[in-house]
């Protein structure tokens, strides 16, 4: 049996050693940790304190859900190819060969994207407290400020807010919007407003079925269902327009020739008819002359304006054709309880974490104590 004797000089439990013979001393190792117990549990204490502040200052938020499918209506089938790269992992590929579409890998991108994320900054809801306002003027004059980041902000971000006050109001952004360049000039505002966003929504791709969950968090829970809605909206809307842009240009264009077609067969039916209406069926030679040449002019109007009517038609029901659908398959729903902050959760982390910092500054002492009198013990035998 161990016995912890007591040292007369200095009045402290002179415990056993916890390596012996190479090989750890399990009771010892435990005398050790129950002689220590209170600086642990002060140091377990302190951790518990700091995550409940942590818990109870965090900001509310509430995450809302929309699962989507993308769906296209039209395309390429690789053949032999797609069989063979199905046989490689690579199942996916033939899906993402549509014609003219945008793989479905890039939406992450398209959702994080400035142009996607100004559009999204200016919806417009109504706040319950405030009145109808866009995200913008919600985040940056109507957001509850919590005091872990009141505090946060003039401790650890103290040295950025001094450099940002040297900086320029606004600063230039390029960004490549469909193959042209556009420089966007954002504000500190802003760019503030945007990462809050970034932040707030959450992508995810299903490699094997194709669902595309987008995630929302927001200080409301109605906030969160009206924002992952309008999300999916503005996405749908930017893989539609995507899509069928070149369909549209080609749609206006031939509308345009439909209208000026339209009115040189008018020109020409109403002059033919004006003609034949002054003339009373008695025509001279020239007059017949003149008249098969209203005759040729109006039936090269006619058939340039029965042609363009059928490919206006045709242009039309390739536009159908040609825009893609992204279905939502699982709505928004507003949630009914928060999804931050953990207030459980942390606590548990705070105590394992002073459990295990207790415990290291526990045996580093010890470590430090034993290292001072292999010190202490060299110099007198010096």
């Amino acid at each position: 049996m161990i016995q912890i004797n007591k040292d007369p000089n200095t009045e402290k439990s002179s415990l056993p050693p916890i390596f012996r013979d190479n090989v750890i001393d399990l009771l010892a190792l435990m005398l050790h940790i129950w002689n220590g117990r209170w600086l642990i549990l002060k140091v377990m204490g302190i951790f518990v304190a700091l995550g409940l502040v942590i818990a109870l200052s965090s900001p509310v938020k509430y995450s809302s859900t929309v699962k989507l499918i993308p769906e296209s209506n039209k395309s390429n089938s690789l053949g032999a190819l797609g069989g063979l790269a199905s046989q490689f992992g690579l199942g996916n590929l033939s899906a993402q060969a549509e014609d003219g579409g945008i793989p479905t890998d890039y939406y992450p991108e398209i959702i994080q994207s400035v142009p996607f994320l100004q559009m999204l900054m200016q919806y417009e809801t109504n706040f319950p407290e405030v009145g109808k306002m866009n995200l913008h003027t919600y985040y940056t004059e109507h957001r509850e400020t919590t005091i872990l980041s009141y505090i946060t902000k003039y401790t650890i971000g103290l040295p950025f807010i001094i450099i940002n006050a040297f900086r320029s109001e606004a600063e230039p952004v390029v960004q490549l919007i469909d193959n042209e360049s556009k420089v966007v000039y954002l504000s500190k505002a802003e760019r503030k407003t945007l990462e809050w966003l970034q932040h707030s929504i959450n992508f995810e791709m299903g490699k094997k079925n194709g669902v595309i969950t987008v995630n929302v968090e927001m200080p409301t829970a109605i906030l969160s269902a009206e924002v992952a809605n309008r999300v999916s909206e503005l996405l749908s809307e930017y893989v539609i327009r995507y899509k069928t842009d070149k369909v549209r240009e080609d749609l206006a264009f031939v509308e345009e020739r439909y209208a000026e077609a339209s009115q040189r067969f008018e020109a020409a039916q109403e002059a033919l008819a004006l003609h034949r209406d002054g003339s009373h069926g008695q025509l001279t030679a020239l007059a017949q002359t003149y008249e098969q040449r209203l005759q040729s002019e109006y039936d090269l109007a006619f058939n340039v304006y029965n042609t363009l009517a059928r490919q206006l038609e045709e242009s039309k029901l390739k536009l159908q054709e040609e825009t893609p659908a992204v279905k939502i398959i699982e709505p928004a729903v507003v949630p009914d309880e928060k999804s931050a902050p953990k207030k459980k959760m942390i606590v548990l982390a705070s105590i394992i974490l002073g459990v295990f910092l207790g415990l290291g500054l526990l045996f580093g002492r010890m470590i430090w104590g034993n290292l001072k009198e292999q010190l202490m013990a060299y110099d007198k035998q010096k």
